[in-house]
């Protein structure tokens, strides 16, 4: 059997395989992203129990904790589609991009390393949509595809990465990390 992006199992319902289809199409064309830096994460209801994922009490909980306690409650799964930016040279992870769908709900941002939840980033903006699940799905893909497709660098040896202009000259002591 062939790897493929976003590889799910059998725990992925067919409503949601639906979703999961329509980014792995897109996936095919994103730059310097194989199959193995793709996952689906999925959130069964009988796991957490509904539990609150966030803050305490109602008012300090945010729209994407929300979201998946009420899909949760109404007996629904929660995907998490994870895609991880690789620095191919260095074999490893240099940012971890997450989109979650909890009901008709969509949130996309970067995401912990380890724990996948939303990050603040300046050079990743969020994105927050509702709609049906193919909606989803195209959403989602966009907002990957476009920053997989961002240009980056990053100082020979040690240090921070940034993404770049499309067509930017490569500074002195700097390489290409993806998309030069």
């Amino acid at each position: 059997m062939d790897e493929d992006w976003f590889d799910v199992d059998d725990d992925v319902n067919d409503r949601n395989q639906k979703l999961v289809a329509v980014v792995r199409e897109s996936a095919r064309f994103w730059p310097e992203c194989p199959p193995s830096a793709t996952s689906v994460l999925v959130s069964e209801p009988d796991e957490t129990g509904g539990e609150s994922q966030g803050g305490d009490g109602e008012r300090d909980r945010d729209p994407y904790d929300i979201a998946i306690d009420e899909a949760l409650a109404d007996g629904e799964q929660v995907l998490l589609l994870a895609v991880d930016l690789l620095d191919l040279e260095k074999n490893r992870v240099f940012r971890t991009l997450g989109a979650t769908v909890a009901g008709d709900h969509l949130f996309c941002s970067q995401r912990h390393t380890t724990t996948y939840r939303p990050e603040p980033s300046d050079d990743v903006e969020s994105l927050e949509a509702t709609g049906s699940l193919t909606e989803l799905g195209r959403i989602a893909a966009d907002w990957f595809e476009e920053i997989v497709r961002r240009p980056v660098i990053g100082p020979i040896g040690h240090g921070a990465w940034s993404f770049v202009a499309p067509r930017t000259t490569l500074p002195p002591r700097y390489r290409w990390i993806r998309n030069g």
